[in-house]
């Protein structure tokens, strides 16, 4: 096993689940720092859930591919932090996953609209 091959596929799933999150929980927040329109918004959810699947994907084929190669005397490399991230990134996931279930969306006014009171 290759720890170092290991290594970097964990860090491709740990990008994939960061994009997943930034575009399924903070895609407004995003939207607006980049100044980006309702429909770009809506192009950055997509863009965000594609990536995160694509880096996700990637990173467990070079974690395979590192435990199907034979170690070469390299320097040993330290996994548990790495892990602990990737754990505690699923947890923040899972938590803000809860926590939308919860609280309920306000919906959005777009350019043009008023509120009626």
């Amino acid at each position: 096993m290759r720890r170092s091959t290991v290594k970097s596929g964990l860090r491709l799933i740990i990008w994939g689940i960061v994009s997943v999150i930034l575009a399924t929980f903070f895609h407004q927040e995003v939207a607006n720092l980049l100044f980006l329109s309702p429909g770009g918004e809506d192009q950055l959810v997509y863009l965000g859930l594609f990536w995160g699947g694509t880096l996700g994907f990637l990173g467990i084929i070079v974690i395979v591919s590192g435990f199907l190669r034979t170690s070469t005397g390299e320097r040993k490399e330290k996994l548990l932090p790495t892990l602990a991230l990737l754990m505690l990134l699923i947890l923040t996931f899972f938590v803000l996953l809860l926590v939308s279930f919860r609280t309920p969306e306000h919906p959005r006014l777009r350019p043009g609209e008023t509120i009626t009171i």
